[in-house]
């Protein structure tokens, strides 16, 4: 069954959203134009109503001052009769000018307009001839008869004007009332289909993603933790079938790998018992004291014989010594060498020496060693009764003591106290200096192969990298900052060959009821 790759998923969901969008944005503006254009039409028919309703009015004054003026005669009864008069002109133009907005019949008013000057023109001649004298004519049976014929014509025109303006407001509402509902439609069903696009979206995202990554992150864990023949999932989008083919390549590399450094060391056991056991009496004893937690590493630059390494021994149950050297050079002479001051280090350190001492009794001791022969090393006596961090540095890149304050990350650079150590400098003396230390304080030493990994451009990792490493590993335990540290410098440095050792040790001062 072919797969379709996340991308393709991604492609196909952004594209459908991107219509749907596009349509539904479309169809909501042209619908939303229409409502407005169908409001502004029932707002046009409402004030036509009006007016029709002011025009009918003033009819009806009209009617009521003329026939109370016939049947009294007197002229008080035609004050509404005149002002009605007047107005029914200006409200006929309005009428006019509104019924060409709604697009009404124009003949409708204009018969309108025909009934009401025939009735004036009546009107007109029952006043004269009441002012004349006759008022017997213009108040008789038929008189009378021919005014309200001609009314009820304007009666019957003015319904006509209003039945149309009523018809047209109720097909203006109920299309308005389409329209609505139609736009109610549109933001459901767009509401709804985006709905339906993110459940895919995320089921696609689950299905093809999520779930094969924390899959494919379990196995890994257990490769990281030194399963190497551990299944890793292949499932998901193609681009994670991908990743998973990837990654199982880099873990059967590094089964490869590894199977070849068992055989290269166990050719080096059968072939070179010697080195064999010199390597091994460079091997950290690695003491621990109560309150202190302590993880290093060293990586050879070649071979299995460094010229660097480290130590540890409990002085008491509440000091631990802590030495890291590096010395000039590789292979068995650097580490018989590098034997030689580490057990004369730990051997004036366990006699009670201070670390600069210790040191200037070493340096003593090396009266017929070749001056081409020399080693940096770094010194520290950590004292977890006493929170207190003695050391004395012969040459060495500076330790770091990485702190917290104010929950801010700090850190104090332990520079150098004193040359480095050769039989150049006999009679030379190292100073020791001690700094307090708090709970949750970090001891971090390391040898010049790491900060002098240089990178593609020539640039080294320095101690910026020591420090933007630490960081990005808050709270870590110290054989995870160990770990990471020493990868971070491998990158650094790239494919190209290493030429020095690399060597990380990193202890920490615990909190008091670790």
């Amino acid at each position: 069954m072919r797969r379709h790759g996340l991308t393709r998923w991604v492609l196909v969901l952004s594209a459908l959203l991107l219509v749907l969008i596009v349509a539904a944005s479309t169809a909501v503006f042209a619908t939303e134009d229409q409502v407005q254009a169908t409001q502004a039409r029932q707002d046009e028919l409402s004030r036509a109503d009006r007016i029709e309703a002011r025009l009918l009015t003033g009819y009806v004054d009209e009617e009521t001052g003329l026939r109370g003026y016939l049947l009294t005669g007197a002229p008080d009864f035609l004050t509404p009769y005149r002002e009605a008069a007047d107005a029914v002109p200006a409200l006929t133009d309005d009428l006019r000018v509104s019924w060409a907005e709604v697009g009404g019949p124009a003949e409708l008013v204009d018969r309108l307009d025909e009934a009401h000057a025939a009735w004036v023109a009546y009107a007109q001649s029952q006043i004269d001839a009441v002012a004349a004298g006759r008022g017997e004519d213009a108040s008789s049976v038929v008189g009378t008869k021919r005014g309200k014929q001609l009314f009820d014509t304007i009666r019957v025109r003015e319904q006509a004007v209003a039945d149309w303006l009523t018809t047209a407001r109720d097909a203006t509402a109920d299309r308005l009332g389409e329209l609505q509902d139609r736009l109610t439609m549109l933001l459901s069903a767009t509401l709804t289909t985006l709905l339906l696009v993110t459940v895919v979206g995320c089921v696609v995202l689950w299905r093809a993603l999520a779930r094969p990554l924390s899959r494919l992150a379990e196995a890994t864990r257990a490769v990281a933790a030194g399963d190497l023949g551990a299944t890793l999932p292949v499932t998901g989008a193609q681009e994670m079938r991908s990743l998973a083919a990837d990654v199982t390549a880099m873990r059967d590399r590094l089964a490869a790998d590894l199977h070849s450094s068992r055989r290269a060391l166990g050719a080096l056991e059968q072939t070179g018992p010697a080195v064999s056991a010199l390597r091994e009496a460079l091997e950290p004893a690695e003491d621990d004291v109560p309150g202190m937690t302590v993880a290093g590493r060293l990586d050879p630059a070649e071979g299995v014989l460094a010229g660097d390494w480290f130590d540890t021994v409990a002085l008491s149950p509440t000091r631990l010594a802590l030495v890291v050297g590096d010395v000039a050079g590789h292979g068995p002479a650097s580490a018989v060498f590098a034997l030689r001051l580490k057990h004369t280090l730990l051997a004036a350190l366990r006699a009670g020496l201070s670390p600069g001492d210790a040191l200037t009794a070493v340096c003593t001791d090396l009266a017929e060693v070749p001056v081409g022969r020399f080693a940096t090393v770094f010194v520290a006596v950590l004292d977890a009764a006493e929170h207190t961090l003695a050391h004395a540095n012969a040459g060495h890149p500076s330790g770091l003591l990485l702190r917290s304050t104010d929950g801010a990350p700090t850190h104090l650079e332990l520079g150098t106290t004193g040359p480095l150590l050769s039989s150049a400098m006999l009679g030379r003396r190292w100073r020791t200096e001690t700094v307090g230390t708090d709970p949750g304080d970090v001891l971090l030493v390391f040898t010049d192969g790491v900060t002098e990994s240089r990178g593609p451009a020539g640039e080294e990792f320095g101690t910026e990298g020591v420090l933007a490493t630490a960081a990005d590993h808050p709270g870590a335990e110290p054989g995870r900052l160990v770990a990471a540290l020493a990868a971070a410098s491998m990158r650094f440095g790239g494919s190209a060959p290493r030429r020095d050792d690399h060597t990380v040790v990193c202890v920490r001062v615990d909190e008091p009821d670790r």
